[in-house]
């Protein structure tokens, strides 16, 4: 591995630090100013617009306001992570880069990285992942189903089904493609160019699940939102997560293995497109269930531990999820080019 490589990966992490520590910062004046402009607004006769953005403002709690703070501050500080890893459009400068695109479609590691290749018909290896990960999602809420764990928060039609499609689409459309250019496109390149692959893959993947594991805990409340302490007293509530058990079997571990599976899909394809389909089908998946049912309120704490309290925790998502990652491998062995031919070989 080279000294820079790593240089690279350390200015990685450095980026999700200071974006949580910027987000402490500015999340009790952004909380501030949010309460002061529903104040304003919603006494006066405004637009649709501003009065429904004034009543979201007024309703949201801090905790909310803590990760628009972190949302805002990633994209502050994503300008001189950029610059400070020295990405260049010249295309002779990319080729030692993640982000060439000047790689056979035929080579699939090189000794410093892995460049995106050219993959013809991409767009059906996107549609195996979203069928793939969507039929296994919805076969483990068939079996819930099945085990009477989980009931119908209205009785499904038709008119709800066709309704609740988009709102599912969307989300999991814009998640799976933004989220795969920057973790999987740009951020595994930097990895695969420090460390070995599976190494690389590995620790992305402990990134890609503390990053969306440190969120606020649902209903955190801080002692006073106007302190200028209350965005790191919101932290220490973050940090307190890793100490939880259960948190740490029910959410990390999925999201963990997650990371695995789409980063392997990216490595194994050198492409975006399987990796966008799996977690596009996960989004839909998960998105479409939450909206349409619910775990059974009288069930035994006990089976916290096979099911959460939603299709994400617990060691039964594991398992689909650990079903999933071995079809993929499948996958990816069956699509992979055959190496060429040696002269030994082929006298």
């Amino acid at each position: 591995m080279r000294l820079s490589a790593l240089g690279d990966v350390a200015k990685i992490v450095a980026f999700v630090l200071g974006s949580f520590l910027l987000a402490a910062l500015i999340s009790p004046p952004l909380y501030e100013m949010g309460k002061g402009f529903a104040e304003v607004v919603l006494k006066k006769d405004t637009a649709d617009e501003l009065t429904w953005l004034a009543g979201k403002a007024k309703k949201a709690e801090f905790d909310v306001y803590f990760k628009r703070a972190l949302m805002l501050s990633a994209v502050i500080l994503i300008f001189p992570l950029i610059f400070s890893l020295r990405l260049r459009m010249d295309p002779k400068r990319l080729r030692d880069t993640p982000w060439s695109v000047y790689l056979p479609s035929s080579a699939m590691v090189q000794t410093m990285g892995q460049p995106l290749a050219r993959v013809r018909f991409g767009f059906l290896q996107s549609i195996v992942g979203f069928l793939l990960a969507t039929g296994l999602f919805l076969a483990m809420a068939a079996v819930l189903f099945s085990l009477n764990w989980f009931h119908w928060k209205v009785p499904p039609t038709s008119e709800q089904v066709t309704a609740l499609l988009p709102k599912a689409a969307k989300p999991a459309f814009f998640a799976s493609v933004i989220e795969e250019i920057v973790f999987r496109g740009a951020l595994l390149g930097v990895f695969l160019r420090a460390f070995r692959p599976w190494v690389a893959i590995v620790s992305l993947s402990f990134l890609f699940a503390a990053v969306h594991f440190l969120q606020p805990p649902d209903g955190a409340v801080v002692s006073d939102p106007t302190s200028a302490k209350a965005g790191f007293e919101m932290l220490r509530l973050i940090a307190l997560r890793f100490l939880d058990p259960q948190a740490m079997l029910y959410e990390f571990a999925s999201l963990f293995l997650i990371g695995i599976i789409l980063a392997y899909a990216r490595f194994g394809t050198a492409s975006l497109w399987l990796p966008i389909g799996l977690h596009a089908g996960w989004v839909f998946g998960f998105k479409l269930f939450n909206k349409m049912a619910q775990r059974r309120s009288d069930l035994p704490k006990d089976f916290d531990v096979y099911m959460g309290h939603d299709l994400k925790e617990g060691i039964l998502p594991l398992i689909a999820l650990t079903i999933t990652g071995i079809l993929v491998a499948f996958y990816v062995r069956m699509i992979r080019p055959s190496p060429p031919e040696t002269e030994a070989s082929s006298a």
